[in-house]
């Protein structure tokens, strides 16, 4: 594991280093999409503050970012091209640019959904799920697009027409979402706790299910390599959901492991209990099991050096929960799930064991816990005395008298012909 923890090291740190050589971010050609906007009205050069084209005395068009850049989505700022009538009114709009994830956000990069901005006043609240149209499972995302379009046409309002939207203001109570994610996240971490000194194994099959029902099916916010991968090239989130779930991830991978796999990830639960079916399960040879796990840190390696050449996140995203969970994805991506899925009635937890980005990456991570000695029935079909990176804590084999390298010696096997 310390071979593959210095490959994925110096893979990151060299890919992070040579991005910014390779590729630049190309700059968004604003007159193409004014004329996409408003083909037959000539706009004059950018200028003012805040900076905005002009059409006569009664139009005004202006990039959402060069106003309120400031205000960011779950993964960056999202930059919309506004038109704004002397009446305060949106006379139309345009999507520029976002980092959002598109699996969640694919609805409101349509013109269908953009439109119905079109007609509302600068006096509007802009408060989703009120006048402005929510979108299950990307709330961050619809927030922090009608906070941009609200306080940008407010702002270029008062400097072009005079117009002080005051009256209206948007309730700015915050998001609570996190503090679901919080609920679920203290109770796993007691059940991880009790269930290290009593073999309580239904508190961990209850985290399972929270986890799917909140974390997956309710805040569609599993823990993503994404996170990751935003959080490396300093992208940070305005979120506070994207701060509870990488900040509690990262800092549970070097004090417990891959506690959130076994206790928390909705996608990890869902493939459990479909394993958990009476179907004839495939023996699979220590030696090949061994070589099949080891795909997923190539594969994490690679799509780590596409992503940091490329400056791209969302090439990284080949990640089945994310399809699951916002319902939405490719051929490609729809069938990898459904093979992701139906492998675990013959190979437990299959994607965790071989695929899965975000378990190569809390592998590398994970500190030697000698304790955990595996036994037959082991969700993941770990051998005796696994790796440590391919234990995901669930407690079933745990044996403190072996922990932190107490108990002089090798820990024992719980595997018939060889118990502890």
């Amino acid at each position: 594991m310390k071979k593959r923890r210095t490959i994925l090291f110096l893979v990151a740190l060299l890919s992070l280093a040579a991005g910014p050589f390779l590729h630049q971010e190309t700059a968004v050609d604003e007159r193409a999409a004014l004329r996409d906007l408003a083909p037959e009205t000539t706009f004059s050069g950018k200028g003012g503050a805040p900076p905005h084209y002009r059409a006569g005395q009664d139009l005004v068009a202006f990039n959402s970012y060069d106003v309120t850049q400031s205000i960011r989505g779950y993964a960056g700022p999202i930059k919309v091209l506004v038109v704004l009538g002397d009446d305060g009114r949106i006379k139309g709009i345009k999507l520029l640019s976002h980092r959002e994830t598109k699996n969640y956000v694919h609805y409101m990069e349509s013109p269908a959904y953009l439109g119905r901005f079109i007609g509302k006043s600068v006096f509007d609240r802009f408060e989703v799920d009120r006048d402005i149209d929510g979108i299950t499972r990307a709330t961050v995302s619809v927030e922090a697009l009608a906070k941009t379009v609200r306080e940008s046409s407010r702002a270029v309002a008062l400097n072009a027409f005079g117009l002080q939207a005051g009256a209206g203001q948007a309730n700015e109570a915050g998001n609570w979402s996190w503090a679901w994610y919080a609920v679920v996240l203290v109770f796993g971490t007691v059940g991880y706790l009790l269930t290290r000194r009593d073999r309580l194994l239904r508190l961990r099959d209850l985290s399972l299910a929270a986890g799917i029902i909140v974390i997956g099916l309710y805040l569609a916010s599993p823990f993503s390599l994404l996170h990751v991968y935003n959080l490396a090239l300093l992208r940070p989130s305005s979120s506070e959901l994207w701060y509870v779930i990488v900040g509690s991830t990262v800092l549970s991978l070097f004090i417990a492991g891959r506690f959130y796999c076994g206790w928390l990830c909705p996608f990890g639960a869902l493939s459990e209990l479909i394993a958990r079916l009476p179907t004839r399960k495939w023996t699979v040879p220590p030696e090949q099991d061994d070589r099949w796990r080891g795909f997923k840190h190539v594969l994490l390696a690679v799509v780590t050096a596409v992503v940091f050449l490329s400056g791209r996140v969302d090439h990284g995203n080949y990640e089945a929960y994310i399809t699951l969970f916002a319902f939405h994805g490719n051929l490609f991506a729809w069938t990898l799930l459904a093979l992701s899925l139906l492998a675990n009635l013959r190979v437990p937890r299959f994607w965790c064991r071989y695929l899965c980005p975000v378990a190569a990456l809390a592998a590398v991570l994970s500190r030697r816990d000698p304790a955990y000695v595996s036994m037959p029935d082991c969700p993941m079909g770990n051998k005796p005395n696994p790796e440590t990176g391919e234990c995901i804590r669930c407690n079933r084999c745990y044996h403190p008298k072996y922990g932190n390298g107490t108990g002089g010696g090798e820990a024992p096997s719980l595997f018939p012909g060889n118990v502890g």
